[in-house]
Order: structure tokens, then C-alpha cells, then sequence
């Protein structure tokens, strides 16, 4: 068992939590900061002031409050409150904002933390954020991708090229300056609105892309620890959230087997950029052809189910990073598995994509559970706490517009 330190950061809880329980498994020192957004009275937006749901495990020894935005204050806690005199910590970023953060620090964090990068060069990282960059390197190891174009925008305005082909789909180059906001256009106007509304969230750039007809989602979740790129299995997206883009509701985890050739193009892609770190990629298929979509560089949304399953990613690449060994440890998936994510389930019953009987019935099919755990229940205490919460504003809500 290790007693290694970690810092784990990021703004959602479930996905805050498959790391907490991934490292508490090997016994890892954990600390998480939170990345908290402010609600319209200036608050830090949290269920009821208190801890939060991933905080209230067993295997958080603390919990730090950080703007959600906030670069300097993120440095500042990191260097202030999450070294150690005796051995470097690692630091494992679970937000796009957190990695971009790190990775431009890396010289003054460096001395004190290990942490992913891209070789040894600060801002390496956040280049293969850049989803222009991620399509033509893709096609460069031969995956299929969706033909695009980079609009430049700003608040003042913008010029579309000419030649887009409608429908189309719009999202920021680089999710930490514009967020996730995609939309799906039909004609010109709808695109003006897009890149307008894309702009102002902070966006310099949109990817306008070919719009596809998608019949089933995919993710692969992935550690890169120096030549060697783990991808254990496969997730298929069976539902995806509606009040949170591009997460799936519901799923299943299944072995690598048939995923051979793609798989294996993965891996080529990712080794390309020189990446050391946990990591995400998205695809689909259309037209029966799959298509790569985009690169995380940060463990995905649904990375509890393969940990579930006998290969423990976040495990792999803290002991890869402080150099112990990892030959024993499993590097595949072989069986499959049924997931839910509980908080998509409760958000999404929360501002009714589901009713209650929905909500609890997919919750109770799943053979994995990202919140409930028997050996660790002070999540699920939280959460049942925060689900009688949002009961009662349901009733109120409903009230009030009658």
C-alpha cells in the first residue's frame, strides 16, 4: 500500500469522486480542491453550505474552496496549503480549467508537485487542447474525423467563410474559452446566433463541423504513463445526460475486443503529443464508419466504471509518476458492465427530462453506481440529503406557477 499525497482538482463531484475512490484504494493521502462557482448572491454554489458530496468519503483527509476561475487563487492554494516537506504530490486535475492552470505553472510547480504534461515544456499541454489540432492529428494516424473549419470570433464580430454546408455543429476550439457551448445549425442565421453566443462566453475561435448523423457514442478512458498508453476497454453511452452536455446518464463498460485496429490508432495518437497523464477520448459512429470526436486531457466522466472493473487508471498513473512499479497491475477489461451516474439521473429529474419513477428505476438497473458504495456511504448520505432538498423545491416551484 502507498501513502503517497495527492491533490485531486475539479468542479463535479461524481467525477471528483471516481478519483477519490480510485487512490484511496492504494491508500493515497487525499486532498480535493474544489472548483466553486458563484450563485447569484455571491456565494460559493454548494448543496446546503456544508461538504460536498465526493468530500464526505472516507478516503478525503481535506477539502479546499477555490473559485471555479480563479488562476491565481488555485497557484496560491497549491503552493500555500498542498506541498509536503517530505516527497513531491501529485496532482491530478479533473477540470479542463485545472489542467490548462497547471500545465502554465508548471516551472514554479514543478519543484514541489508531479503532475501530467506534455514533455518538459510549460504550455504543451493546452496546445493539444486545441480541437483543431487534435482533428489533424487524428488524421494523421488515419482516424475518421468530421470535415471542419475555424471561424475566428470575438465580441465585436466575425466573418464566415464561405462554402459551410448545413446543417452544421458549432463548438469552442478550446473548451476552457467558451465552455461547452454547441449548438446544432440549419441555415446562416442559426450559425450568426452560435457564433455570437459562443463569443461571449469567451470563445477566440468556434470549430463550425459537418453535422453527423450519430447512432451510438463511445469513450475511452486512458493513462499515459512515458511510451506506454493504457486503454483498457471501451464505454458505450446507452443514455446521455440533458441538463449536462456530452456525459452519458447511463452506460456499459465493455473489453477492448473488436476495438482492436481503433484502439491501437488511439494509442498511436496519443503517444504523438507526448502526453504523460490520464486521459479521455470521445468518438461515434455514423453511417457505420467510427469517428474520433475529441481528446480530454483529464480522467473522463464515466472513468468509475472501468476502475469497477478491475483496472484502476488513477492508481496506474500515480505509481507510474513516482516511479514505483506497475508491472502487476491490470492493464485490461474483461468483463462487461452496466453503469449509471447518479447525478445525471437527479439533475436531470431535477429540471424534468425524468420523472421520479425514471430517475429511481435507472438508478436501481445499474450494476455500477458512481455515488453508492456499501464500504464508503457518507457520498450517498450527501446525496439522499440533497434529493429530499430537491423534492421540496419541485413541490414549490410547481406551486408557484400555478
Amino acid at each position: 500500500m502507498s501513502s503517497i499525497p495527492v491533490v485531486i482538482i475539479g468542479h463535479g463531484y461524481t467525477s471528483r469522486l471516481a478519483v477519490i475512490r480510485s487512490l484511496g484504494a492504494i491508500g493515497c493521502r487525499i486532498t480535493v480542491i474544489v472548483q466553486a462557482f458563484h450563485g447569484r448572491l455571491g456565494r460559493w454554489m454548494r448543496f446546503d453550505g456544508g461538504t460536498p458530496v465526493d468530500c464526505c468519503s472516507k478516503y478525503v483527509d481535506r477539502f479546499l474552496w477555490c473559485p471555479a476561475e480563479s488562476e491565481s487563487e488555485m497557484v496560491r492554494l497549491l503552493l500555500d496549503k498542498c506541498t509536503d516537506p517530505q516527497q513531491k504530490v501529485v496532482i491530478i486535475p479533473d477540470s479542463d480549467f485545472a489542467a490548462a492552470v497547471i500545465d502554465r505553472h508548471a516551472t514554479e510547480l514543478s519543484p514541489y508537485f508531479l503532475f501530467p504534461h506534455v514533455g518538459d515544456t510549460p504550455g504543451g499541454l493546452e496546445r493539444w487542447m486545441d480541437k483543431s489540432a487534435q482533428k489533424s492529428l487524428a488524421r494523421e494516424v488515419g482516424l475518421p474525423v468530421a470535415d471542419s473549419v475555424v471561424v475566428p470570433v470575438s465580441p465585436q464580430g466575425f466573418t464566415l467563410p464561405e462554402g459551410i454546408a448545413y446543417p452544421c455543429f458549432t463548438k469552442p476550439v478550446q473548451t476552457i474559452h467558451g465552455g461547452k457551448t454547441l449548438h446544432r445549425c440549419d441555415d446562416a442565421a442559426a450559425l450568426h446566433r452560435a457564433l455570437a453566443e459562443t463569443a461571449a462566453h469567451g470563445a477566440s475561435a468556434v470549430l463550425v463541423e459537418r453535422f453527423m448523423p450519430i447512432g451510438t457514442e463511445y469513450a475511452v478512458l486512458g493513462c499515459a504513463c512515458g511510451t506506454e498508453v493504457v486503454i483498457p476497454g471501451v464505454i458505450v453511452f446507452t443514455e446521455n445526460g440533458r441538463r449536462h452536455f456530452g456525459i452519458a446518464r447511463t452506460g456499459k463498460v465493455v473489453p477492448p475486443d473488436g476495438f482492436e485496429d481503433l484502439l491501437g490508432r488511439f494509442r498511436a495518437f496519443v503517444r504523438r503529443t507526448g502526453f504523460t497523464g490520464l486521459f479521455d477520448i470521445d468518438f461515434y459512429e455514423s453511417g457505420g464508419t467510427l469517428y474520433f470526436s475529441e481528446l480530454n486531457l483529464r480522467f473522463g466522466g464515466s472513468g468509475y466504471a472501468v476502475t469497477r472493473q478491475g483496472v484502476n487508471l488513477p492508481a496506474l498513473f500515480v505509481r507510474s509518476v513516482c516511479g514505483e512499479d506497475t508491472a502487476g497491475m491490470p492493464r485490461k477489461v474483461t468483463a462487461s458492465a452496466t453503469f449509471v451516474n447518479e447525478r445525471m439521473c437527479i439533475d436531470d429529474w431535477s429540471f424534468y427530462y425524468l420523472t421520479e419513477a425514471e430517475c429511481r428505476a435507472r438508478i436501481a438497473s445499474a450494476d455500477i453506481r458512481f455515488v453508492a458504495d456499501a464500504d464508503d456511504p457518507g457520498p450517498q448520505r450527501k446525496l439522499d440529503r440533497y434529493f429530499r432538498q430537491q423534492k421540496i423545491k419541485r413541490v414549490l416551484r410547481k406551486w408557484l406557477k400555478a
